[in-house]
């Protein structure tokens, strides 16, 4: 199409249909399978409930077929993908008054599920980073590590234990990640990132938040009341490959995503310009021949958690997808704790109140996790890459006055 004027004409119009319709393309189909039992026992001061389902999702829209590139058009997307969701919930919980007066409560939460590939046809090349069938959604493929080289001469000698690692980058010393040989042939290489042919690359992890739970716990005795709610994911990994996470050892940002799945959450080559400097950062190798070391900025850092920073191109064959920056997103957190204290009524009436509690209460009060501390593990999908702010603590006096 042109809006250009030649020998005073304008330009000929030429369309063409951009896609072939599918007039057998028809709605996705679900069929579920639930099962469930709910209980009490012990005049109810036990009860509980457990939920197990399977939903199998056929025809969804999923690529469409393979066909000759002769025909000059794209065809339409067809109802040939399914996918199945498995998973179940628990809740458990036990109420009782002592003979002293205290009533006190706990309730557990628990749930879990996954999400299987059954059927995706248009994967004919085995692209580990697509869908294929047998997939368990959320899968993350890297490299396994074996460390950081300490020395030019325990690089040297992991290269040739290897068999090289020049498919990677061409040149590796002191400071940089040695990888290990998974598939026993000589170079560690992603191959064809396939799966018949994934070289030293290997599944990892899995993104998706498993056994998400909650406790709730409760409790009065004499006017005193105190709950406190707890929630948290058992277990969960994640990759986070953007500038905010490798800090000096950065550099520019790629759209396209790798190993992780996770698209644009990658970063290529690049200089100085994306560097962040957080606490976690200084963590870096530094060896005696660094700088910062020889001008007595820094002491030697042998034993870093950030591999050597390059400001020249060079970072990215550290920070491939890999086992020893996999992050554990799973953690606990006291999302809310409430104290209170209701005054004996034999007071409040005196002054015509019918009812007064002072009481605290405290939001995202404590968390436990092993992910790195520059990320909030309950916010790390939020914003991007998880680049947002932590969840803030929110602390509150009150009175409730009834009367």
């Amino acid at each position: 199409y042109s809006n250009w004027l030649q020998d005073n004409k304008k330009t000929n119009i030429a369309v063409s249909p951009g896609t072939i319709e599918n007039p057998f393309m028809t709605w996705e189909k679900i069929k579920s399978v639930n099962g469930g039992l709910d209980f009490g026992l012990f005049d109810h001061r036990l009860t509980g409930s457990f939920d197990y389902y399977v939903r199998t999702t056929t025809d969804m829209l999923g690529p469409a077929p393979q066909l000759p590139t002769i025909l000059g058009v794209n065809p339409k997307r067809a109802n040939n993908t399914e996918l199945q969701d498995y998973g179940y919930e628990i809740q458990v919980g036990w109420r009782d008054r002592l003979t002293n007066g205290l009533n006190y409560g706990v309730r557990l939460l628990l749930s879990d599920y996954q999400t299987k590939v059954l059927k995706y046809p248009s994967n004919k090349t085995g692209d580990i980073l697509g869908y294929y069938d047998g997939k368990v959604v959320g899968e993350i493929w890297g490299y396994e590590t074996v460390g950081i080289a300490k020395t030019q001469a325990e690089m040297d000698e992991h290269l040739a234990s290897v068999g090289g690692q020049s498919a990677i980058y061409s040149s590796w010393g002191a400071g940089d990640i040695m990888y290990k040989n998974v598939d026993g042939v000589d170079g560690i290489s992603p191959g064809g990132r396939t799966l018949t042919d994934h070289g030293d690359l290997k599944v990892i992890g899995n993104n998706t938040p498993r056994y998400q739970f909650g406790i709730d716990l409760t409790a009065d005795w004499k006017g005193f009341d105190v709950r406190a709610f707890f929630q948290g994911v058992g277990k969960r990994d994640f990759w986070q490959g953007n500038y905010f996470f490798w800090g000096a050892t950065s550099g520019n940002w790629n759209s396209n995503g790798d190993e992780s799945g996770q698209s644009g959450n990658n970063i290529e080559d690049g200089g100085m310009w994306l560097s962040t400097a957080l606490v976690p950062h200084i963590d870096y190798f530094r060896d005696a021949d660094t700088w910062s070391v020889k001008n007595g900025y820094q002491s030697e850092n042998l034993d870093s958690y950030y591999p050597k920073i390059y400001f020249d191109g060079d970072n990215g064959k550290n920070r491939k997808v890999q086992t020893r920056y996999l992050q554990d997103a799973s953690y606990i957190r006291l999302k809310n704790l409430q104290i209170g204290y209701t005054l004996p009524q034999t007071l409040t009436k005196k002054v015509k109140i019918e009812k007064l509690r002072i009481f605290f209460s405290g939001e995202n009060l404590w968390t436990a996790s092993n992910m790195i501390s520059i990320f909030d593990p309950e916010t790390i999908d939020g914003g991007w890459n998880g680049s947002v702010y932590p969840l803030s603590k929110v602390l509150a006096f009150g009175l409730n006055v009834n009367f």
